[in-house]
């Protein structure tokens, strides 16, 4: 772990929000993205993070080829419990690795759905099959057998 000052970290926050072009209210889902990124980044820089950062992103790839190639072009709902048990039950890898798509909480407790990229309008309800990481990580073992 990489460890910064409560100054340096702040420094390195507001720096990557002005680079990425957003703020702490994002106003699409693609800003919502980038903020992500911002304060994973940061966070992860100080005693708080207790998940690994690369797992995050691996595992958000993972979520985004599946969701290229079966998801449609929809706003989509995720049940995070549904995205942590691909991951063992690590609800901070799954929550980092949703908001890396770009979806937020909805706070809505009666749907179906506790995470959308839209909150607050209708989305397609997403449940990832357990094997999307492990295809994912074989086709990378794959293309670097290929390439050796």
């Amino acid at each position: 772990m990489i460890h910064l000052r409560p100054a340096m970290r702040a420094t390195l926050y507001l720096s990557m929000c002005e680079a990425l072009e957003v703020t702490d209210t994002p106003n699409s889902p693609e800003e919502a993205q980038r903020l992500a990124l911002a304060q994973l980044v940061t966070g992860y820089t100080g005693d708080g993070g207790s998940f690994a950062l690369h797992e995050a992103f691996r595992l958000a790839e993972a979520l985004d080829y599946w969701l290229i190639e079966f998801g449609g072009d929809d706003p989509h709902g995720f049940s995070l419990a549904n995205v942590a048990r691909l991951v063992g039950g690590d609800w901070d890898v799954a929550k980092a690795a949703l908001r890396l798509l770009g979806a937020r909480p909805t706070f809505d407790f009666e749907g179906p759905d506790d995470w959308s990229t839209a909150p607050g309008s209708r989305s397609k309800s997403i449940r990832f099959p357990r094997d999307v990481l492990v295809d994912q990580i074989k086709c990378e073992l794959e293309e670097a057998a290929l390439c050796a």
